[in-house]
């Protein structure tokens, strides 16, 4: 069990990591959140398994961040994102 969290955890990261990086648009920055949160449960079941303190809480401090992150970019962003080009598309030329 702890090797399979300890590689959905790995995986999840990096990737999450190249989504958020990318900054394609507000919804691919959005879905890294969300895998970038799967990623810090994961390491919270590794930090439980392993029994590792310092693993643990600073996975749920990055699980909080991210559920921010989620909320950002697939929330409040993405509203910004409809808005504008809703603007654009509407404006004269």
């Amino acid at each position: 069990m702890e090797s399979i969290a300890e590689t959905a955890a790995s995986v999840a990261t990096t990737l999450a990591a190249v989504l958020v990086a990318l900054n394609l648009r507000a919804w691919v920055t959005g879905i890294g959140f969300i895998i970038f949160a799967i990623g810090s449960l994961a390491w919270i079941v590794v930090a439980v398994l392993t029994d590792q303190t310092g693993l643990l809480w600073q996975n749920i401090a990055l699980l909080v961040i991210n559920l921010v992150g989620v909320w950002r970019w697939l929330g409040l962003r993405a509203r910004y994102e409809r808005g504008a080009r809703a603007a654009t598309g509407a404006a004269p030329e």
